[in-house]
């Protein structure tokens, strides 16, 4: 065999050698509520590795085009620090239950002021309807008055003109 077909061999070899050692380092961790096959439904299940544990609760925090669910990531973060307590992940993970409880606690506030401030604003839309009748009806009786002015005016007009002629009338 020629050394050019000899090396052809061995390109090919090495590739599909390479090929197969990366699709074997390659994992797929499944969905974290899904049951591998073997296992039926009440059997259980060997206890989850730390890094389950976490890939889980960063599931759960959301990402493109998913919500968060934090109480799911914080119950995935619990189990972790409680059954891995010399866990890698658990600092990172008591840091992320911390910025949890957090968003809670700033949720918390944010309804509270929000119903707060939906109640001030019920109180300043009744304070404006008291006030708009109360000047609906000062201007009603202030064009009342007007129209009365006028006519007293037209009146007094009238008065003085019979007056100066009753005037011209007695020189």
């Amino acid at each position: 065999m020629s050394d050019r077909k000899m090396w052809k061999r061995w390109r090919k070899f090495v590739l599909l050698l390479i090929v197969t050692l990366l699709g074997a380092c390659t994992h797929y961790l499944p969905p974290p509520d899904s049951i591998s096959p073997g296992h039926e439904k009440g059997v259980l299940r060997e206890t989850p590795s730390d890094a389950d544990l976490f890939h889980e609760g960063m599931s759960h925090l959301g990402g493109s085009g998913n919500n968060a669910d934090y109480e799911k990531a914080r119950a995935a973060f619990d189990r972790l620090v409680r059954m891995h307590p010399e866990s890698r992940w658990k600092h990172l993970t008591e840091v992320l239950i911390r910025v949890i409880d957090d968003v809670y606690a700033c949720r918390g506030r944010s309804d509270t002021g929000m119903d707060r401030l939906l109640r001030e604003n019920e109180q300043l839309k009744k304070n404006n309807r008291v006030l708009l009748e109360k000047l609906n009806s000062e201007t009603a009786k202030l064009i009342q008055e007007n129209d009365k002015l006028k006519k007293d005016i037209e009146l007094l007009k009238s008065l003085e003109v019979q007056l100066e002629k009753r005037d011209k009338m007695l020189r």
